[in-house]
């Protein structure tokens, strides 16, 4: 299994303040200028630089460079100002520009984050790139200096291949409640929506270990205002489970996002990866992590997604940015920066981000993230620093009606915890963005997962390892998180996916690449239902609100496990390590609604005191002794009307499943009515009760 590590440590700087504005480089200030990264290490970019130049030298260079003489290909290669372009000149540079594209309508949110200062220089490859990195940063003006790291090293933060679905890895155990709330025919095989338990084949499951989504359908399926930009792979835009909730761009329809991989508005999910054995690979990460989020829900077809709407209306859009390909790609920097660009400057407000980096030297061993540290001077990837923020920021700036007013930045934590241990991993561990950890279907944290306290949130990412079967020992998919796959009829595949038994287009993937499109599915039905209640946040509002939508899972952290050759020895290593708990959508939509949710366990009485709810001790409040529940069946109860004894109420739910509440209160003359959700789920652990 290859080896995948998130930067570590290289972005360690990432959490600091920016640098201050004086900062100038050179002789003209006190402060040196910054240098990121080891220009002699494998992974860095042969023949580029980025520079940030100071706020000054910046406003200069762009003065300056209105009024250059325009080159025959339209390419920018000079600075306009002579110390720069000295130095140019000298080495030949090809290009000198603005890594950002010049934005009149952005530019104030840019001067605010800094990213219209960075410069992209090219040269050749041959160039002493040590030397050129050490010269920019000598001259006045530049305050950073930034050696890019090679695109080639962006990987998908999944574990193990793909696996198609089919008759053989799939065991069907009987319908599920999902059934009965859309007509997905595999939705039954996704239980990280809807996690049933144990059953005659599988003995690990638990039931509740899951995003509590089907009772979070009854209030909301989606929206088409809301768009995710899936930065990743790309995403197979004609997919027959996806197309309904395909972004298309305004001015040009054609237009669902763009390959950066390529530098190309063509997105290239076509080109197979040529494995060392002589087998094919395929670029099926993007599509499925799409559908996790955005699958078209009740279709017939296929699988659901978390915001995919309802019989191919009402879906939230996916943006497809492509920075990873199995073509040779353009060998350019900064693809995953100008992917960021691309999704706030078309409207996109959360950012899902299922990539990281492959750290190995130049003879393809591992670097651990001691070895990185010190190799790249416990430096961060200040542009991309710049390009998070911009986005948090930026992203619909320019829609007065959007739910978010700024962006979210959601990124999968890594699959190298069974590895590295508790180790920092970046860019997931910068603190304004949301790292989500994976757990599998028992509530455990799965093997592969990095963890520590800079994780945020767990999401179910799948662990194929707790997947054996009872009866024949066998291990199985079903552990794994099921999703769309490409189905592309003009592809030759060799994996069987297009075989009679299989179900062509789906299949099993794992990693906290899984993981995280369920945090940014959750967060994306959490927006559709702020926009539906016309509610408004600020992305440390919303952040706040969907991480604390969420219920424990620290409890289940006990005893040892096995993952992929290894054995993970004390699962309480990681208690308070995954942050809060599981995400739960319907405590987020109940959350934004203002409905406090009651948790009970399904199958035990449960007395709950509200007394809280109406003044505590001090209350000249009386309950009326009967309250009324909106959908009693969907709690197993045959009744609308349960007692109230004083202030509490005792709850007894053979199913599980939420209902609305209204309880009735009175204070002298006047009547009061209080809402509530109550919600019967099994297992409950930790901060599963009150929200």
């Amino acid at each position: 299994m290859k080896r995948l590590l998130l930067i570590g440590c290289l972005f360690a700087a990432f959490a600091c303040t920016k640098e201050p504005a004086e900062l100038s480089g050179g002789d003209s200030g006190p402060t040196p200028p910054r240098i990121v990264g080891t220009p002699t290490s494998g992974l860095a970019l042969k023949g580029a630089i980025s520079i940030k130049l100071t706020p000054e030298m910046a406003q200069t260079v762009a003065t300056a460079q209105a009024q250059l003489p325009a080159t025959r290909g339209g390419a920018v290669t000079r600075s306009g100002v002579g110390t720069i372009d000295d130095l140019l000149n000298e080495i030949g540079a090809e290009h000198f520009e603005r890594i950002i594209t010049y934005n009149p309508e952005w530019e104030a949110i840019y001067d605010e984050t800094g990213i219209n200062r960075w410069y992209s220089v090219s040269f050749d490859e041959d160039a002493d790139l040590g030397q050129i990195g050490s010269r920019f940063a000598a001259l006045p003006g530049v305050a950073v200096v930034e050696y890019q790291i090679n695109p080639q090293y962006i990987r998908p933060m999944s574990v193990g291949p793909v696996i198609p679905a089919s008759g053989a890895n799939l065991h069907k155990t009987g319908e599920t409640r999902a059934a009965t709330t859309m007509n997905d025919p595999l939705l039954d095989y996704q239980w990280h929506f809807d996690n049933p338990g144990p059953d005659r084949y599988f003995d690990q499951p638990k039931a509740g270990a899951d995003i509590n989504l089907l009772d979070a359908w009854q209030l909301c399926t989606g929206s088409e205002d809301i768009i995710v930009a899936v930065i990743d792979e790309p995403v197979q835009t004609d997919h027959p489970d996806l197309k309904a909730n395909i972004w298309s761009n305004p001015k040009n329809l054609q237009e669902h996002g763009f390959n950066f991989w390529d530098n190309s508005s063509v997105l290239d999910w076509k080109t197979p990866a040529k494995e060392e054995d002589g087998t094919e690979s395929y670029a099926d990460h993007g599509t499925h992590v799409a559908g996790v989020i955005a699958a078209v829900n009740n279709n017939g077809r296929g699988v659901c997604g978390i915001a995919g709407g309802r019989s191919n209306q009402g879906g939230v859009k996916i943006m497809s940015c492509q920075i990873m390909g199995n073509s040779e790609g353009a060998q350019t920097g900064n693809k995953n920066i100008k992917a960021f660009e691309y999704a706030w400057t078309n409207g996109a407000i959360i950012a899902q981000n299922s990539w990281g980096y492959l750290l190995q030297d130049k003879d393809g061993n591992p670097i651990p993230p001691e070895q990185f540290e010190n190799e790249w001077n416990g430096q961060n990837f200040s542009a991309m620093r710049d390009a998070i923020d911009t986005f948090i920021r930026g992203a619909a700036a320019k829609n007065p009606d959007s739910p978010l007013q700024g962006g979210l930045v959601i990124f999968a934590a890594g699959n190298d915890g069974d590895v590295y241990g508790d180790a920092a991993i970046y860019p997931a561990a910068y603190s304004p963005i949301i790292a989500v950890g994976s757990m599998d279907w028992g509530f455990r944290p799965a093997y592969y997962t990095d963890y520590g306290s800079w994780v945020d949130i767990t999401a179910p990412g799948g662990d194929a390892y707790t997947a054996q079967s009872v009866i024949d020992k066998k291990y199985y998919t079903n552990g794994m998180v099921m999703s769309t796959i490409l189905c592309d009829d003009t592809m030759d595949y060799q994996d069987g996916r297009k075989d009679d038994d299989y179900w062509y287009g789906y299949g099993f993937m794992q990693g906290t690449s899984m993981a995280c499109p369920h945090v940014s599915g959750v967060a994306a039905l959490g927006l559709a239902y702020a926009a539906q209640n016309g509610k408004k946040y600020t992305p440390s509002e919303f952040k706040a609100l969907l991480l604390s939508s969420v219920y424990g899972i620290d409890d289940y952290f006990t005893g040892s496990k096995r993952g992929d050759g290894v054995i993970v020895p004390d699962l309480s290593v990681y208690k308070n390590k995954m942050g809060g708990g599981c995400i739960d959508a319907l405590k987020l939509l109940l959350a934004i609604k203002g409905t406090p949710a009651v948790y009970v366990k399904t199958g035990e009485a449960v007395t709950v005191d509200f007394s809280r709810y109406f003044g505590g001790d001090k209350s000249v409040v009386t309950l009326e002794s009967t309250a009324k529940l909106a959908s009693p069946g969907n709690l197993g109860l045959s009744s609308a009307s349960v007692s109230v004894v004083g202030t509490k109420i005792t709850f007894n739910c053979p199913k599980t499943g939420a209902s609305l509440l209204t309880v009735t209160a009175k204070a002298g003359d006047t009547t009061i009515e209080r809402e509530f959700a109550i919600v019967s789920r099994p297992n409950l652990a930790g901060n599963g009760g009150w929200l």
